[in-house]
């Protein structure tokens, strides 16, 4: 089953555009990570055991595993320090958010009448706020008309508002102003600046191509290769070496819990680890150590650690790397608990919401595998809140939720917005937005965290369509 899903995803992501570095080199009779990934767990701990030369860390049986590692180990405690820009900012969107249409449109005509570039944070926020108010006319042009005055500052991130005004505009049918606001971007190595932007102009025009995308990132994959004659086939491979005795010896430590059946104490030891340091050391041993962690089901952290190192290194690409990224565990429990929802999309969406993480819990107070909240769930036959911890029951009541959104809406892209905002604040969305353009309806979603979720919902999906066969389940697929 491994070797045809490795198969099956070469069909969907080809090659790896090529690095202007040179490719990985692969020392003779070192495991590849296709070939660990196929296996399967028992012969790739054996094998990665016979390599090691040293002893892994005493007393991680007890209360707190993580007592015992080294503190050069552990993750450092520190302070998320924002920006002034950005927390000045949030305070103008608090501050807005019950305002009313009036009052929002009158400050924001005070703004106008004297602009001064001291007050573009709170122009920049009260033009977003506004578009919790389109389609109303006054609502619209102020919002254009704040975002237009911002370009003028600089020392303001304009990002966004250019964004915005492209996305407006477009929604207008005046592509030809959307790409002058495309085109006043500044250079940008951030790959997925640039995938959002090609998006964007692909919306003018019939070209999807892109250079260095990220193939795996919510716009990327929604993109082109341009050099599409360019292409190699990186090769990955695992090392118990990582030129540090506390991170070698944790690597052994995983490799026996893993033999012991102690999964769950690797996922704890996984989430209290120090990943800049992680980081800096040689690709081959990360990748040891991910294998581990995968293979204990401490998913958040691969995605996490490969999703940030492949947005740098596209090139790195491989179809072996996806069974990291993508694993197909649930799959058998997703197929015979969804009888009324694409399973391959309740898949998708499980991903991007625990990340197969049955006992995940939010602030919200949702639960399980879909992330439900329990008064959800009671509708679809969830009797007790601790159900919602079951794999099956929440599956179940997830999808059908799930199927019933689908079904109300009319659009899978509808049904993601409303599983994460909301049914009602997306039929306010319908009301003010045309849908029939769904991909521009997405961008116009004034929630940076509605639009970015059905993003990467939707390319979840992609994946898994050319990984998985529905609804046919053939032996276990699980870890």
């Amino acid at each position: 089953m491994r070797k045809l899903f490795i198969l099956s995803f070469l069909l969907v992501t080809g090659c790896a555009t090529k690095s202007r570095e040179p490719a990985m080199v692969v020392p003779a009779g070192a495991l590849e990570l296709s070939q660990a990934l196929q296996q399967g767990a028992a012969p790739t701990l054996a094998q990665l055991r016979a390599q090691s030369s040293v002893q892994g860390f005493e007393g991680l049986n007890g209360k707190d595993p993580a007592a015992s590692l080294p503190q050069s180990l552990k993750a450092e405690k520190t302070v998320q320090v924002s920006s002034k820009e950005k927390n000045q900012q949030q305070q103008y969107l608090k501050k807005f958010r019950n305002w009313s249409l009036a009052k929002k449109t009158s400050r924001g005509h005070q703004l106008l009448a004297d602009f001064e570039c001291s007050k573009a944070v709170e122009s920049q926020a009260l033009g977003f706020s506004l578009e919790l108010d389109f389609p109303a006319t006054e609502a619209s042009a102020v919002s254009q008309n704040l975002h237009e005055k911002i370009l003028s500052c600089p020392a303001v991130s304009k990002n966004e508002s250019l964004f915005r005004l492209a996305v407006f505009s477009i929604q207008k049918g005046e592509c030809p102003k959307a790409e002058e606001y495309l085109n006043m971007f500044p250079a940008s190595s951030d790959r997925g600046v640039n995938d959002r932007l090609a998006y964007l102009h692909s919306l003018c025009s019939s070209s999807k191509e892109a250079s260095n995308r990220n193939p795996w990132g919510g716009y990327g994959i929604l993109l082109e290769d341009a050099n599409k004659s360019e292409h190699i086939r990186p090769q990955w491979y695992l090392s118990t070496s990582s030129g540090s005795e506390d991170w070698d010896r944790l690597l052994v430590s995983f490799i026996e819990l893993n033999e012991k059946g102690k999964a769950e104490t690797v996922k704890y030891l996984a989430s209290k680890l120090n990943y800049e340091k992680f980081r800096s050391l040689p690709l081959p041993f990360q990748t040891s150590m991910l294998v581990m962690m995968s293979f204990s089901g401490a998913d958040l952290s691969v995605f996490q650690t490969l999703h940030r190192y492949l947005a740098d290194h596209p090139e790195m690409l491989s179809p072996s790397v996806a069974g990291l990224l993508f694993p197909v565990r649930y799959w058998k429990e997703i197929v015979e608990n969804s009888k009324s929802a694409d399973p391959v999309l309740v898949k998708a969406l499980i991903r991007q919401e625990s990340a197969f993480n049955p006992s995940a819990r939010s602030r919200a107070k949702a639960s399980g595998l879909m992330q439900l909240i329990y008064p959800t769930a009671r509708i679809f036959g969830v009797k007790q809140p601790k159900q919602l911890l079951s794999p099956g029951a929440n599956i179940h009541a997830g999808s059908e939720f799930l199927a019933r959104l689908i079904n109300e809406f009319g659009s899978v892209e509808l049904a993601l917005a409303a599983y994460n905002a909301g049914p009602g604040i997306v039929r306010q969305w319908q009301k003010r937005y045309p849908t029939n353009n769904i991909d521009l309806f997405v961008e116009m979603i004034p929630y940076t965290e509605t639009r970015e979720y059905v993003r990467l919902v939707t390319r979840n999906y992609k994946v898994y369509q050319s990984i998985l066969t529905k609804p046919q389940v053939l032996g276990d697929l699980n870890y």
